[in-house]
């Protein structure tokens, strides 16, 4: 599995990602739910009643409980029932209210936009964690591979030893520390092999890939590093600060509503009623059945302007308070964009002096493999000691971990440069096959 094979099989299964898109398409369905709310409201309405018809003068406030009757006003209350029948159908809509529509579709726009720089703001950290995740296996492997060179030769060594010293030729006190060498790189290559299993198992889960099935392609070119990187710059499509510009052009929308909430709605709205009852012109009761018809119909048309005075004091409390909501997504946009600046700036001024570590890695792992060469010749010519054998062994253990170590400094610093700018062109490249 490649680099990029490894990003891409993560971007398409792992749960938060999943869960970023999820709410992106919540965002886009509410859209829809808004203009559903804007509808006119019509409403359809028929009952049939039967009950008495006591009327009395007099005013009140219902409350929802008190059941309204219409009758005549009799000296006496009588228990004759009249029937009645009512159908009523109503509609009322909400055309003007002077851009309130307008922000809130504005609002809804900006709640898609958040959503989407979520979804790939998501990805863009999914992305670095996956590169992280791969680099740690890529330079454990090679730290394993040095400590399998460290661990071969140490075991020739002491082999070696061991025979000169059963000869009588080496005091038995070389063997000992042989043996102690041996052991020291036994361990250390036991606990790279460790730190590398667990780097497997990570990546395995951001993949969704079972660890066990899991190959990483080694392909790494690193004469590449040695090569000027290209210009970039950080730009407001960076995923961070794309998040960080559509939360504040939300914070701005929603700040537009409230201005808006408090301005008169003006509304049009229409009635047809049809009515019947058992009940004649002089109140007298007639047959219960006459009263299912309809013998009276009305209708009704009007506009009406609603404004609630008090919503102007609400409306500035809450624009207040959503100013400063404003100004505080400004200041993280602005401090995120100064964040990447000086990750940008810090990464082009390190890369020059890890570019002649480069350059002086070469003469270094000759010189440490040339030393070591030379001193096991003296020491199977009597001339050197085991402590001096010794040395030359962890040197150049040490030199070559340390050409690991700058390799993957400046790596680092590269994926700096790509995280600053969004852009991974280059940084790809140092993976890819020729």
């Amino acid at each position: 599995m490649s680099m990029e094979q490894a990003i891409e099989a993560s971007l398409s299964k792992y749960p938060s990602v999943t869960a970023q898109r999820a709410a992106l398409a919540g965002f886009r369905a509410s859209t829809q739910v808004l203009k559903d709310n804007r509808l006119p409201n019509v409403r359809l309405h028929d009952q049939v009643d039967i009950g008495t018809a006591n009327g009395l003068s007099g005013s009140y406030f219902s409350l929802g409980l008190i059941v309204p009757t219409s009758g005549g006003r009799r000296d006496e209350n009588r228990m004759d029932l009249a029937s009645g029948n009512v159908a009523l159908a109503t509609a009322d809509w909400e055309f003007f209210n002077f851009g309130r529509y307008r922000s809130e579709d504005r609002l809804a726009r900006a709640d898609v936009e958040i959503g989407q720089a979520g979804v790939e703001r998501e990805e863009f950290m999914l992305r670095q964690a996956v590169i992280g995740t791969y680099l740690d296996l890529l330079w454990l492997g090679q730290i394993l591979r040095i400590e399998g060179r460290n661990l071969a030769r140490v075991d020739t060594v002491s082999r070696i030893i061991n025979n000169l010293v059963r000869n009588g030729i080496r005091p038995g006190l070389d063997s000992s520390l042989a043996s102690v060498e041996l052991s020291r790189a036994k361990l250390n290559y036991y606990e790279i092999d460790e730190g590398f299993r667990r780097a497997i198992l990570r990546l395995g889960m951001l993949t969704g890939t079972n660890a066990s099935q899991l190959e990483i392609d080694t392909t790494f070119r690193a004469q590449a590093l040695l090569v000027e990187p290209n210009e970039v710059k950080v730009t407001l499509n960076h995923p961070l600060l794309r998040y960080q510009n559509s939360f504040l052009g939300r914070q701005m929308a929603e700040l537009e509503v409230i201005r808006k909430a408090a301005l008169p709605r003006v509304s049009l709205l229409t009635a047809a009623w049809a009515r019947g009852t058992s009940l004649d012109i002089n109140n007298n009761f007639g047959p219960i059945g006459s009263g299912f018809g309809y013998s009276r119909t009305n209708f009704l048309v009007g506009l009406a302007a609603t404004v609630n005075l008090t919503d102007f004091r609400r409306s500035k409390s809450r624009t207040t308070v959503q100013q400063w909501k404003v100004r505080e997504a400004g200041s993280r946009l602005d401090f995120e964009h100064l964040k990447l600046e000086n990750t940008l700036a810090t990464s082009d001024s390190v890369l020059a002096t890890l570019r002649l570590a480069l350059l002086e890695l070469p003469t270094a792992i000759r010189s440490a493999e040339s030393a070591y060469q030379q001193r096991l010749s003296l020491y199977n010519n009597g001339i050197e000691n085991i402590l001096g054998l010794t040395d030359a062994l962890q040197l150049l253990t040490r030199v070559e971990k340390q050409a690991v170590d700058i390799q993957r400094r400046t790596v680092e610093t590269r994926l700096q440069r790509a995280y600053a700018s969004s852009n991974f062109d280059d940084f790809f490249s140092f993976f890819r096959r020729q």
